[in-house]
């Protein structure tokens, strides 16, 4: 990625700023009730643990949450990607990010900023772990075939990081510029969007603290950091109504 491409967006009103840009970074729920919720995602990784054959104090309980994946990785790679794979799958389901994921002014902001009704969401967690860079989201957007149908209904996706994010620690790169149409894709799944096709789009690295929700167009490419400690983030894809 060329330097002289990565820019700071100026400060304009987050309406004015998707419209134009396809994305806008708003502060919307107090940042500790956020910091909370990433607990759900503790407690389902001691919850799958403890289903294990291997000894429970082998998942690493007592490391800081944003160690714990990579901390058994070291000696047990299998168990750590079950450990991921369990938090992608399921741990969304927890109360507290239940809570963030139902809360009215997540789907009111996005309506406001999309300027349509919408109605019907995924919800999953995921997250940038420092010993899956595989698994890192290249260049993609979030809808990449606009049939219609399953996530081609998806209008608006809110992006919660569970703590503070930014360029250093794990957040988003965005290609700004709201696109009329999805950029073609390529790759064996046929979502990953080459680097090419990017040529002569602005880059941004929001920094989205603990309480912002980044809220992306449907058509908005954009890439997952690495992180130095595992980043978790939930993100709520929105349909049309």
């Amino acid at each position: 990625m060329a330097d002289d491409h990565l820019v700071r967006p100026r400060p304009m009103n987050a309406e004015t700023l998707f419209a134009g840009q396809g994305y806008a970074a708003v502060p919307l729920f107090d940042p500790e009730i956020v910091r909370a919720a990433a607990g759900d995602i503790a407690e389902h990784v001691d919850r799958v643990s403890r289903a294990l054959y291997l000894p429970f104090e082998q998942s690493c309980p007592d490391a800081p949450l944003s160690e714990r994946i990579d901390r058994v990785y070291a000696h047990e790679r299998s168990v750590a990607n079950l450990l991921r794979v369990a938090v992608c799958t399921d741990a969304h389901r927890g109360p507290k990010l239940q809570a963030l994921a139902n809360d009215p002014r997540l789907i009111e902001t996005a309506e406001r900023l999309g300027g349509r009704a919408l109605a019907g969401k995924i919800v999953r967690v995921r997250a940038s772990i420092a010993c899956f860079p595989e698994h890192r989201h290249a260049w993609h957007s979030d809808v990449a075939r606009d049939d219609g149908t399953g996530c081609g209904k998806v209008m608006v996706t809110a992006w919660i990081p569970l703590s503070d994010a930014g360029p250093e620690s794990g957040g988003l790169e965005i290609a700004a510029g709201r696109q009329p149409a999805p950029l073609a894709s390529e790759g064996d799944d046929g979502f990953e969007i080459p680097e090419w096709r990017l040529a002569g789009l602005p880059r941004v690295q929001p920094e989205c603290p603990a309480g912002t929700v980044l809220f992306l167009d449907r058509f908005t490419p954009h890439r997952t950091l690495p992180a130095r400690a595992t980043r978790f983030a939930l993100v709520i894809w929105m349909k049309a109504a």
